[in-house]
């Protein structure tokens, strides 16, 4: 399911840029300020307290690994009950209008609000806001160079950062900072090494963006050989008539990239705001071409892209037929268990495409 999850990012993510001017923050550091707006769930907190060990996780409605992490997340709440609280903060979640003004303060919580309801059983432990500056992710995630969501923090009893990393790979962790066994020094080592790597790719894809923004395609040559193809392609995926044509040009040429992966990056592009008409139909033409590139496996998968991608360059009736021809594929995908979530992608579009029809 990585290609898939990766994919479904792509058409939902939110660009984040690298951190300026801030304070840099790593291992055995003091937990900066916590400042929140509200609470969607949970006992408010006022302060990080000396002696308590808390769990600092960052989450967004539209990020798909997140709400993955959720049961997990809850399971460990409950584990650690008395030992560490658990506070998870919505970030990057403010949307945006087609003026691109950001929804007000009260109608960003009061939909995130209702989001949590909906999902309060597998979210079994406080919920706190972002506000709409982001201010925690900021000072937090961004100041300690991480730049995507799922993020959690482990704050020990010292009120030190002790612990970064992926929700999913914290519970030994937690059970050693809990006992006190925690080699909070060891892990500095590593943490930093990989902090260090995460910078320098940082103002590489600021580079690469700059090129891209200027449309210097020779000088973005010699970067790209540096990443890779696909991750160049990432970097730049805000600057969509410069990278529908790298995609273009290297869809189904990369090892290891199934071929709805490309339909999935030029459905983006399709619906992207600055897409010039040029650009819309050369993503539709590269989806096209990647679907009939597909295995009979993922074909599903690969329709339902396509169809986003028609639905996107204002093809709506196409988009339709796509849809559920995505749908008759359903049957045949491969891996057998993760057919219900390439149905609910499938049936979730099919409802977007008749209420914009």
């Amino acid at each position: 399911m990585k290609h898939f999850s990766l994919a479904i990012a792509l058409l939902g993510a939110v660009a984040v840029s690298t951190a300026d001017e801030l304070k840099p923050l790593t291992i055995g550091d003091p937990a900066p300020a916590f400042k929140v707006t509200g609470w969607a769930k949970g006992e408010p907190i006022k302060e990080l307290k000396k002696g308590n060990v808390y769990v600092v996780e960052f989450w967004a409605t539209w990020c798909g690994p997140c709400i993955a992490s959720m049961p997990h997340l809850s399971e460990m709440a409950k584990k650690f009950e008395g030992k560490a609280t658990f506070v998870s903060i919505n970030t990057w979640d403010f949307e945006k209008n087609e003026a691109g003004v950001k929804e007000t303060d009260p109608a960003h919580l009061a939909r995130v609000k209702e989001w949590v309801e909906k999902n309060s059983d597998k979210m079994k432990y406080n919920v706190a806001y972002d506000d709409s500056k982001d201010f925690m992710s900021t000072t937090w995630m961004r100041a300690a160079g991480r730049n995507g969501i799922p993020c959690a923090f482990i704050v020990n009893a010292d009120q030190q950062i002790t612990w970064i990393g992926h929700p999913m790979e914290m519970e030994k962790v937690l059970d050693e900072v809990v006992a006190n066994t925690w080699d909070m020094k060891a892990f500095k080592v590593k943490f930093d090494e990989q902090a260090a790597k995460a910078r320098e790719a940082a103002a590489l894809r600021t580079k690469m963006v700059e090129l891209a923004k200027a449309g210097d395609m020779a000088g973005f040559g010699p970067l790209m050989a540096k990443t890779g193809v696909s991750q160049a392609i990432s970097n730049v995926m805000s600057v969509p008539n410069f990278a529908i044509q790298l995609i273009e040009k290297h869809a189904g040429k990369v090892e290891g990239m199934p071929a709805y992966s490309w339909c999935s990056m030029a459905a983006y592009i399709a619906g992207h705001k600055d897409s010039t008409p040029e650009s819309k139909a050369t993503a539709v033409k590269v989806s096209e071409m990647c679907f009939s590139a597909t295995p009979e496996g993922q074909a599903a998968l690969g329709a339902a892209y396509h169809a986003r991608c028609l639905f996107n360059a204002g093809k709506k009736d196409e988009a339709m037929t796509w849809i559920d021809k995505a749908a008759s594929l359903v049957d045949k995908y491969s891996p057998e268990n993760e057919r219900p979530g390439i149905l609910k992608f499938i049936n979730d579009s099919k409802k977007q495409f008749s209420a914009n029809g």
